[in-house]
């Protein structure tokens, strides 16, 4: 009895001493996390939540979103992994614009919030989130396993553009989100100049459009105006209607049909029953009578690239206005 009750004890006792080295390591893990205790190895990021040292050459970053994950590659930065939000969990949504820039990196889905166990198994050395509710949420537990930024989304109005800059703050490259950026812009350019010669050019049947939109669908219609990210392009190549709010999307129902008020109609589609919906308000008698719809200029496209708010998208949909209404015969 006397060695039983004494290899219990040892027992207790050494269950203590592991809980309490676990909990002293978790903390300083933590600690080191957001302390500039270690700065020589790292660089000092102020964002959303705090501050953070981020490792100056990380090796297993660990993107938490499609934009976070999308920005970093475009900076010349591949993570080793990336969690990806899909309504089932184990199915991905596509991502057509990414496909090929993203080849090599594990992609983990997620339907509520990232799973920690799994994080944690990959050992990443950075995590990288754009900063919303349920990042914030977890951003502690996070942080525990590796050092954590939440980049400003929420904070700057969802801009597409301020979110590249915010992110090259986080790896120390501000000049090459300049550089693209002023790309984008240059190829704006370049589209802006191209319609304006079609619009000149003595073609028939060939009607230079004055305003473009972009519509998706998701349980129901919805018009992409000013804020959205198709807002922010088409209102930079001069496509976008003047008349439309600085918002991000106006519901559509079958008797405001008529204020899709467009020369040019882009639809995309989130699922693939979403297309009954489209079929829905097709055979409505106010859809014919769209400008769009009567000079037979509406163009399927993808949901996730026009959607995207990151910078591959952008070019992807830049892409799509080259092709539907510049390279269109």
């Amino acid at each position: 009895m006397k060695r039983f009750l004494h290899h219990l004890t040892y027992l207790l006792c050494l269950g203590i001493i592991t809980f309490v080295l676990v909990c002293a390591c978790s903390q300083s893990s933590y600690q080191d996390a957001r302390s500039p205790a270690s700065a020589e190895n790292c660089r000092i990021v102020q964002h959303p939540m705090g501050e953070t040292c981020v490792p100056l050459n990380p090796q297993r970053i660990f993107a938490l979103d499609v934009l976070s994950l999308a920005d970093t590659v475009a900076l010349g930065i591949k993570p080793i992994a990336a969690g990806i939000w899909s309504p089932r969990e184990g199915i991905l949504e596509p991502t057509p614009h990414l496909a090929e820039k993203i080849e090599g990196i594990a992609l983990h889905s997620f339907s509520s919030q990232p799973n920690l166990e799994k994080i944690l198994l990959i050992k990443p050395d950075f995590i990288i989130s754009v900063s919303d509710p349920s990042m914030r949420g977890i951003y502690k537990q996070l942080s525990q396993i590796a050092p954590t930024v939440l980049v400003p989304w929420a904070e700057i109005s969802r801009d597409w553009k301020q979110h590249l800059k915010e992110t090259a703050k986080v790896f120390g490259k501000t000049e090459l989100a300049e550089q693209l950026l002023n790309g984008y812009y240059q190829r704006v350019e370049k589209l802006k100049q191209a319609l304006v010669t079609l619009h000149d050019a003595p073609q028939k049947n060939y009607s230079q459009p004055f305003h473009a939109s972009f519509v998706h669908v998701s349980n129901g219609l919805y018009l992409n105006l000013k804020d959205s990210f198709s807002g922010t392009i088409l209102n930079d190549i001069g496509l976008l209607s003047p008349k439309l709010s600085n918002q991000l999307a106006l519901p559509i129902s079958e008797e405001s049909l008529a204020e899709i008020d467009s020369d040019v109609l882009f639809i995309g589609t989130y699922r693939e029953n979403d297309r009954s919906t489209l079929e829905y308000f097709q055979r409505k008698p106010l859809w014919s009578k769209i400008k769009a719809v009567q000079r037979d200029r509406v163009y399927l496209v993808d949901f996730h690239t026009w959607y995207g708010f990151d910078f591959f998208a952008s070019h992807a949909v830049l892409d799509d206005i080259e092709k539907y209404l510049v390279k269109k015969p």
